[in-house]
Parts: structure tokens; sequence; C-alpha cells
């Protein structure tokens, strides 16, 4: 049968098309585009919408070659300039994308899924308070969406029953409104009604399958809760479903990573590459996966191929720059730096490339160059993060004050019936804790298992927000009988038994801030074994200074709140030494890059374990590693690290003078 020929009006081609793309006839509608394009190759309608077509068809490259030639036909056209954010969204181009949404947005003020666009592009750049006024600005123009609007922000505000009854009225006249329903499961979750909060967000499921925020907030959900596996067994499910979605694929990857299932991990980052070659969050998540396995060639590789595909994106040059050993090329640094000059001051993307810059000019030895970046990422980075040192010390001074000898000694002669013990090594980050736990894990009655966040979880889920009068943890634990304690414990077992799989005795979790709740481990898990890592104090603040963390660490961005940060470290430490006298071990970095074997000695003696030779052959273990030292901690042990921080003595004076107002505080080498 002959194909009917092309409607002659630029408008019945139009119409025809739309019709075709939205009765899922993909093919045909970029086909009569085309043929419409043969006779009218500058109608900018059909040019748009057939870059439109080609975006939703999956195929970017064409989309957008179309999508700019309509923006360059008719500059003040919004709906190409709002397609192409689309476009930069769904290939991993969020700054990208805020540009084109922000065109969209001020040449069409008054339609709404611009802005919805933009707020979500705003989010995935990591300019959350832009993003609430961008999705505030979407909401009032919603239908339905001022009483939205309202709603949010009075949840924003900390009103959750008032945007309760609001969300309430909004479903009884539109029931399958899935941002009511979202933001419903937002302030259900706040009120930690879990089960509520859960229903809802699989109810949109089920009324909008394709509705991804949907099942990003779930995933969210669970992993606060510390469901890892159920969320990645939800987006297992919704990705097996729709295998051509990108942003299913790849918050399945994040997930799996979370969880250490780094191989899957790996494949479905790999999954994202074959519907999207040049995505740069998957090459970013391949080149972590390798890292964590010890494949650093294969590593670097990947971050090199982000950064030739995507050298805007920041993330990519500092992972590549903070591999040991590796340098920067001249053209490398000069693309760095164009990039650096066209984006946004104190963006996501320019913090990273200051931390990047800042490693260069240390591989080249120009420490003072190198301070001036790590100042200027510092500052910036600073000024995104929520930290609040004076809250901090309030929530120390009532662990203090709660945890002290007599509660402590309930568990004296209490015991999980398990033959397992957990190993819990602290301190603070970059002071040699992964050192240590690879050193434990070579062992073979010990299992590695790294950070773990069940022991936040378990203070913050165990002892909700919602009790009428106001207790909470630390305080609740005077409420509870050692059985309570003791299934508490039980609870942390079960939920680390995902990342337990070799059924040794012995596992690690060496959660960094787990140091501040010490007092609370020893109540629910008697058994458990204390490890505190330290490190000479200006190299441990100067390491943390110098990293630029995933996530969490918000006290590493200031020097001054660094510095007050270690004192509160010690002073937590003295408490716990105090009420749980010889239970903790401390082992200083510095130690055992002097006294390997004396030191894995102590370690092993400590955990009550035979000495094993494979302990001082640590960097031979093949055993995943996820944290910034994976590389380090497969060397074997050097000194180069030692003293570090007098590379950069001159600007160090106001931290020495905070860690010195600690009597007991000892600054080795000067």
């Amino acid at each position: 049968m002959m194909a009917a020929p092309p409607p002659k009006s630029a408008k019945a081609v139009l119409e025809s098309a739309l019709a075709l793309a939205g009765a899922g006839r993909i093919d045909e509608a970029i086909t009569l585009c085309r043929q419409g394009l043969e006779e009218r190759p500058d109608d900018v309608n059909l040019v748009a919408v057939g870059g439109a077509i080609l975006l939703k068809k999956g195929e970017y490259e064409a989309a957008r070659e179309q999508l700019i030639r309509a923006i360059k036909l008719e500059p003040r056209f919004a709906k190409p300039h709002e397609d192409l954010g689309a476009l930069y969204l769904a290939t991993g181009h969020p700054e990208l994308a805020v540009g084109s949404f922000e065109a969209a947005t001020a040449l069409a003020p008054h339609q709404a899924p611009a802005f919805f666009g933009l707020a979500t592009a705003l989010e995935r750049s990591g300019r959350h308070r832009e993003a609430e006024v961008a999705r505030s600005r979407f909401l009032e123009l919603s239908p339905g969406g001022r009483k939205l609007a309202e709603a949010a922000r009075l949840r924003l505000a900390g009103e959750l029953g008032c945007a309760e009854r609001i969300c309430g009225e909004i479903l009884t006249k539109a029931p399958r409104d899935v941002h009511a329903l979202r933001l419903l499961a937002g302030i259900s979750s706040d009120r930690q009604r879990d089960t509520a909060a859960e229903g809802l967000l699989r109810r949109i499921i089920s009324l909008r399958p394709d509705f991804v925020p949907a099942y990003t907030d779930l995933t969210h959900l669970f992993v606060e809760r510390s469901r890892f596996h159920e969320a990645a067994e939800l987006l297992e499910k919704a990705a097996a479903t729709r295998s051509d979605d990108v942003g299913l694929h790849l918050a399945l990857a994040d997930t799996l990573s979370i969880v250490g299932r780094s191989a899957a991990a790996l494949s479905a980052y790999e999954k994202v590459l074959a519907l999207q070659p040049e995505h740069p969050q998957a090459l970013l998540g391949c080149g972590h996966m390798f890292r964590i396995h010890g494949g650093r060639e294969e590593a670097i590789a990947a971050y090199r191929r982000c950064t030739a595909a995507s050298p805007e994106t920041g993330d990519c040059w500092w992972y590549l720059a903070s591999m040991p050993g590796v340098t920067l090329t001249p053209q490398e640094r000069t693309s760095m730096r164009r990039k650096l000059e066209k984006i946004a001051n104190g963006s996501d993307s320019w913090i990273s490339m200051q931390f990047a810059l800042a490693r260069d000019c240390e591989s080249k030895e120009d420490y003072e160059s190198a301070w001036r970046h790590y100042e200027a990422g510092n500052c910036a980075k600073r000024r995104k993060v929520s930290y609040d040192p004076v809250e901090l010390e309030v929530q120390h001074d009532a662990r203090i004050r709660i945890f002290d000898e007599q509660l402590i000694a309930r568990a004296a002669n209490a015991s999980h019936d398990r033959t397992m013990r957990p190993i819990f090594v602290t301190g603070l980050p970059r002071s040699g804790s992964t050192l240590v736990e690879q050193i434990l894990a070579s062992h073979s009655d010990v299992e590695g298992c790294g950070e773990l966040s069940y022991i936040t979880a378990l203070t913050k889920t165990m002892f909700g927000s919602d009790r009428a009068d106001h207790v909470r943890y630390p305080e609740a634990m005077c409420e509870l009988s050692p059985e309570d304690c003791l299934a508490l414990g039980e609870k942390y077992l079960q939920w680390s038994g995902a990342h337990r799989s070799d059924g040794t005795r012995f596992f690690t979790d060496k959660m960094p801030a787990n140091f501040g709740h010490l007092g609370f481990i020893r109540l629910i898990l008697p058994e458990a074994v204390f490890i505190d890592v330290r490190r000479e104090p200006l190299d441990a603040c100067v390491a943390n200074y110098r990293q630029l963390f995933a996530r969490g660490k918000n006290q590493s961005y200031d020097l001054a709140e660094l510095g007050e940060y270690y004192l509160e470290y010690l002073r937590v430490m003295r408490h716990w030494n105090k009420v749980m006298p010889g239970r903790i071990l401390t082992v200083c970095y510095e130690d055992v890059v002097a006294d390997l074997e004396g030191q894995v000695r102590r370690l092993l003696a400590h955990c009550g374990l035979p000495f094993e030779e494979s302990c001082l052959r640590f960097h031979e273990s093949a055993r995943p590693v996820n944290s910034a030292s994976a590389e380090q901690v497969r060397q074997p042990i050097y000194e180069s690290a030692v003293r570090y921080w007098k590379n950069y003595a001159s600007k160090l004076g106001d931290l020495r003078s905070i860690l010195a107002s600690d009597a007991q505080v000892r600054i080795a080498g000067e």
C-alpha cells in the first residue's frame, strides 16, 4: 500500500506529526517532519517539532542539531529552548540545561513546564535554593498550583498540619494529582510516617509508571531509613520494565554502589552508556567502580573520557586530578581553565575544578598556587553546606551527660547470642582508618565492610521526633532496658548483614562519625571492639581541607571549624576512655608507618585475633575499597604523607592557635 503524500500546509504537517507522536508512532512522525522540511526547510515550527520528536525517540545528537537550528531561525521561540533543556537533562548536563530553561522561562514566563524543567536542572546542579524558587513558580502556574505552592511553602516552614490539609483539599477534587500525592508523601516522611509515605509513593507509581520522581523519592525514603536493598530491588524492577530509561538505570547504579554491589553497579552504569555513550555521570560511576576494585588504569581512562565528553562537569576533573600519581596534560589543564571561566562562580562544578587545580598544582610542587585554589573551593563549598559547630557541641554535651559510668555499666553482663563481633574503627576522616581497616580485613577471620551508616540511622529512626514529650536520643536511652538495647543491636546486625558475605567471625565498620556514639554502641553491642585511629593534628586537619568529599563531612570546609571539630573529637574520646577504660585501642597513623609489625600485633591482640603475616601484606588484598584512600592502601607503607602539613606551614597560624588551646594537643615536627 502506497504511503499518502504529506499534507501540503505546514499546519497540517505539524498536526499530523504530533498526532502520530502522541500515538507512539514516532518513526512515522519523524518521516513526516522530514518530508515537510524538504518543501519548507526554514519553517521554524517544523524544525522545532522535528527536534522535539527526535528527542522523544532518544536520538539526542540529531535532536540537538535541529533544536539549535530552530533557535537560530527564531531566537524568541521559547519551546525549542525548553526542549533543548530537556535534552541536556537527559544526557546528564544539568548546568547546560539551566541556561536553556532560563531562556525558555524568560521568553514564556507563564509556561509551567519550563519552570518544572528549570527546577529539576537546578536541583541536579546542586543549586537547591534556586530550585525551590523555580518549583514554587511551576506550582503557581499549574492547574491548582497556587494551593499546592502554598502547601509546599507551609511544609518548608514546618507547618506540616496546614500543608497536609491543603493537599487533602486538592486530592478531594483531583485524587490522581501526582504532584499533590508526592507532596503529601513528603509531609508523611517528614513526620516519620514511613508506611503512609511509602503507600502514597507506590500509588503514584501505579497511576503514572513513567513518573520517575516517585521512584527516586521512594528510593530516597528507603535509603534514609537504611533500607538499601529494598531501594535497589525497587529500581531493579523499574529498570527491567523500562529498559531505555537512562534516569532509572543511573539511579539503580548509584544505589547498587551504596550497598556495596559494585560489580552490579558497574553493569548498570555500562547500561546507561549503551544508551548514551557520553553520559558524564555514568562515566564517573564507571571510574568509581574501577577505582574501588583496584582498576587504576581503567578508572583513569573513564575519568579522562568524561573530561573529554563533558569538560564542564567539574567532578570528572576532581576525580581525575585526585588519583595519586596523575598529572594533567597541558591540553587538559587548558580545557579545564577555559570551562572554569564560563561556568557560574561558586557552582558545584566550579568548586570541583578549584580542588582539581589545587591537586594539579601539588603534583608540580606549586604549593602556593595550590593553597589559593583550596581556599577558593573551600570557601565556596562552605557557603553551600549546612554545619553548625554550636549544635554539634550541644549534641556532644548531651551524650557525655547521658552515657555516664552508671549507664554504661548496664552492658557489663549483656551479649548477643551470636558468634560475630563488629570492630568499629573510628576517628577523623583522612586519619588512617582505611589503612587500619585494610590491615584487619587482610586477616582470614575479618571481613571489611567499609563505612556503614546504620548506627546513625538507629539513633534517628528508633527515637523519632513525633513524641509528645519531645524526648529523643540520647535522653531516650535512659528509658530502655538491657533487652531493649540488645534488640537495637540485633537490628544493627541484621542491617549490616547485607554487607557481609564470607561468614567470618569479625567484620569492620569504619564510619568516622561513629566516634560520637561509642556509648550507644557499647550498650546495644556489648561485644563490639573499638579502635580509635589518630593522626598528627595539623596533618589530619590539612588532609580534610584538601579533600572534596562526595557527601557529608561538612566540618571540613573551614580551617577554624576543622580545628574546633578536632578538639571536640578529643573531648568526646576522653569521655569514652573514662567511662569505658581499656575498651578502646588508640592507634596513631605515624606509629603504623614507623613500626608496621608492632602496630599490627597490637591491633590483632586487642581484637582477640592471632597474628597472621597476611596483615603485613595488606596491600596485596583484592577486596573492594570504597574510600578516598583506595589507591594508598594498595601500596606498601610509605612515609610521604607524614607531616605533609609542612608544605602549607605559613598558612596554618590560626589553626595552630585553635589546636594549642587544648593543652594535651602536641604538634610533631615543629
